[in-house]
């Protein structure tokens, strides 16, 4: 630094501290401050994660986004009015008929924008459920249990399996399990900057969560807002696009992080887990292709399924 500079920067630095700086800025809302890129990431995010479960959202509901990036319409208004088009949609049997499937996915994904924009973040274990919770309110209670714990282990088949299950952790264990991850994360330094070791760390412990499964449903998603939220608090910026582009990815690269087969010679990989969150941290090219975490020798011979019967294999 050259000493015109340095002077420079004195000069500022005395002016800021003399009893004439102005320093009596005024608190606003932080919505004030909202820029139009955070607007659009927050919805293309919310948007793109319902097809985590294969879900898509209506027509009306991506005009009511598009009118919040462009400020015709406030978070509050979007969200009053998507809510009420479902709530004249469930009192009555005529008019538009939308399936379940698309009102879940309308419902969940305002929640979701509405999640991203106030940013709320505590690394405490409630988080889960606040966001699970939050997410799920609008939906039926008996189906969705929002913010509730599962009772009973489930199984979920998996297409890059051959219909076999990642072994979700056991409901005894799911209070262990979150301590364990939120007392370790705690110790942890991610610096300003993930890669390499740093990165493969953050991975691997957000796969650790997800397996724990503790929800009846909506898990995939409760973690990936949790992670967006995480990343936001440690002050991280994300792209929008692994999201938007590859939920489903997303998902299966959660299943072979935490998916182990001795007899199938299947370990657990996190390689593209790791590739996703490093196109979502750092843009780095890496090519998502849902094809490449097939697991083929599950395929070749679906006797090698481990948690579930050959029988119930969806190729044999």
């Amino acid at each position: 630094m050259n000493s015109n500079s340095t002077n420079k920067d004195k000069d500022l630095e005395r002016t800021l501290m003399t009893a004439d700086s102005n320093d009596n800025f005024e608190y606003r809302p932080a919505s004030a401050y909202e820029r139009a890129e955070a607007r659009r990431h927050h919805w293309a995010v919310a948007i793109g994660l319902q097809a985590v479960d294969g879900l898509e959202v209506s027509p009306y509901l991506r005009e009511l986004a598009k009118g919040y990036q462009t400020g015709t319409y406030t978070l509050d208004q979007t969200g009053q009015l998507i809510r009420s088009h479902y709530a004249e949609y469930r009192s009555s049997t005529e008019g538009e008929q939308t399936n379940d499937s698309t009102m879940e996915a309308d419902l969940v994904s305002q929640r979701i924008a509405e999640l991203l924009t106030a940013s709320p973040f505590v690394l405490d274990p409630e988080v889960l459920s606040q966001i699970h919770s939050y997410l799920f309110q609008d939906l039926d209670p008996d189906v969705y249990h929002p913010g509730q714990f599962k009772t009973e282990r489930m199984i979920k088949q998996e297409e890059i399996l051959n219909g076999d299950s990642v072994l979700y952790a056991d409901p005894l264990a799911y209070e262990m399990s979150l301590r364990m991850y939120f007392n370790s994360e705690r110790e942890k330094d991610y610096g300003v900057k993930l890669e390499d070791e740093a990165l493969e760390s953050f991975v691997r412990s957000i796969a650790f969560l997800w397996q724990i499964h503790p929800f009846w449903e909506g898990n995939t998603r409760t973690i990936a807002v949790f992670s967006e939220l995480y990343l936001n608090h440690l002050g991280f910026r994300v792209s929008n696009t692994p999201f938007e582009e590859h939920s489903r990815y997303y998902r299966d690269a959660l299943v072979r992080a935490m998916y182990r087969n001795a007899r199938a010679e299947i370990s657990q990989d996190a390689r593209y887990l790791i590739w996703f969150y490093d196109n979502l941290l750092n843009d780095a090219g890496h090519s998502l292709e849902r094809e490449d975490l097939i697991c083929s020798a599950l395929f070749e011979d679906p006797t090698l399924l481990k948690n579930l019967s050959p029988e119930d294999a969806l190729i044999k």
